[in-house]
């Protein structure tokens, strides 16, 4: 076993015994993906971090913001070193050192209506570490068209909110929340834990590596509502919208 086996051997190895879960079939699928995370923030760093860890091949980081002091007690992958420098270049960096067997690119740029298409070309998952509405609702369109699963996530204060878009299968963010310009509460508006985001980014990384191998069941066609005030975790079928503007009409 070379140094990348070794690195992951605990994946797929147990006193010798193939772990169903991922094996080396799931191994290699996961070493050949492709996987944009958009945003590098309280949700982004840390699914970026455990999908590098877990040794998907191509990590694709996208994020235009520079690091700041209010940003460090939830977005792990940064220290009071890196403020001042652009996020995505801080990010890549730091996971080519966690995992120098893959390839981490960064992408400085807003996401917007005119680059999303290039943005997510050749990718096979689309992970969400975004902090607004409106982008996500950009992003899931650019996903239908392109029949990419969307790991969606969301944490604010003690909450969090997490599934899996893969349309025709499921509905798509617009069934589940309409864009319809409304007020969304933020983190800046209500702030955030920062171990509500490691927690929601966590299981975005979980989700994404489960659809690489196929190991278990995504969360696809239900919405998982994480209550932390009192541990309070359930699960709810989404329902799809037969008639809805986005899903309906690019499909």
């Amino acid at each position: 076993m070379d140094m990348a086996d070794t690195r992951f051997a605990r994946q797929f190895y147990r006193h010798q015994i193939m772990l169903k879960e991922i094996g080396t079939k799931g191994q290699q699928k996961l070493s050949n993906a492709r996987v944009a995370v958009m945003g590098v923030g309280g949700l982004g760093s840390v699914s970026s971090l455990y999908i590098a860890l877990a040794g998907v091949g191509y990590i694709r980081v996208i994020d235009q913001d520079i690091l700041e002091p209010h940003n460090l007690h939830r977005q792990i992958l940064y220290t009071h070193d890196d403020l001042g420098y652009l996020k995505a270049k801080a990010a890549s960096k730091q996971l080519q050192k966690h995992n120098p067997t893959i390839l981490v690119e960064a992408i400085v740029e807003n996401i917007n209506a005119h680059n999303i298409e290039h943005l997510l070309h050749n990718v096979d998952v689309v992970v969400d570490g975004l902090d607004n509405m409106p982008t996500r609702h950009l992003v899931n369109s650019a996903c239908i068209k392109r029949g990419i699963p969307y790991v969606f996530g969301a944490a604010i204060g003690l909450e969090g909110n997490l599934t899996v878009f893969q349309p025709p299968k499921t509905g798509c963010l617009e069934c589940l929340i309409p864009n319809n310009q409304n007020t969304y509460t933020t983190g800046d508006t209500r702030g955030i834990m920062g171990a509500t985001a490691g927690t929601i980014g966590n299981l975005q990384a979980l989700e994404t590596i489960k659809l690489i191998t196929g190991a278990g069941t995504p969360l696809i066609g239900k919405l998982l509502v994480c209550d932390f005030t009192d541990m309070n975790f359930t699960t709810i079928d989404i329902t799809k919208n037969p008639t809805c503007p986005t899903c309906s009409r690019e499909l």
